[in-house]
């Protein structure tokens, strides 16, 4: 395969720029474990406040066991989405990262499902174990589960998207 002129260099650009991303987005992730237990919880109840009040709109008229309830179960929710999400996220850049070196690309998809994947489980088994030194938290097994399964669901949202991509340029070579 033949390449243009500079297109090594925009590739490590490229490459330069996503290590970035990646690095300010675990900095990110660490961050937030970082926070003790009422600063964490309190970030928490700040959104879990907005999402009640969209999801129920009769929520004040509510007795106030089952507003407790209500929100209780919410804030987990609220919680265990922002485990998903920050770590969907993380399996995004890594695997577009990943994407750009020709050899991976080039082998089975599931090369860079697995990589990143393996890489998402690490950085949150890793995180939790930050957060046992961390004033009123503690390591959760199911935050490691929930944090790989986002990074897993990242990866293979860029997957199907890269798929995607491949299969059209095929179809316009051929047609």
């Amino acid at each position: 395969m033949t390449y243009k002129k500079g297109y090594f260099i925009k590739l490590w650009a490229v490459r330069v720029i996503l290590i970035a991303l990646i690095a300010l987005w675990m900095s990110t992730i660490f961050g937030f474990s970082a926070e003790n237990g009422e600063q964490s919880q309190s970030l928490s109840d700040k959104i879990t406040v907005q999402v009640v009040h969209i999801l129920k709109s009769d929520y004040e008229d509510m007795n106030v066991k089952a507003k407790e309830e209500y929100f209780n179960t919410v804030s987990f929710i609220v919680r265990k989405t922002g485990h998903f999400g920050e770590y969907g996220i993380l399996g995004v850049l890594i695997s577009i990262f990943l994407l750009t070196f020709e050899k991976i690309r080039n082998k089975k998809r599931y090369i860079v499902i697995l990589i990143t994947t393996i890489i998402g489980m690490v950085y949150a088994s890793s995180d939790e174990v930050h957060q046992n030194f961390v004033d009123g938290r503690s390591p959760k097994v199911m935050d490691v589960c929930i944090d790989t399964t986002g990074c897993f669901m990242g990866v293979v949202f860029v997957t199907i998207i890269w798929f995607l991509i491949c299969r059209r340029k095929r179809k316009n070579v051929a047609g």
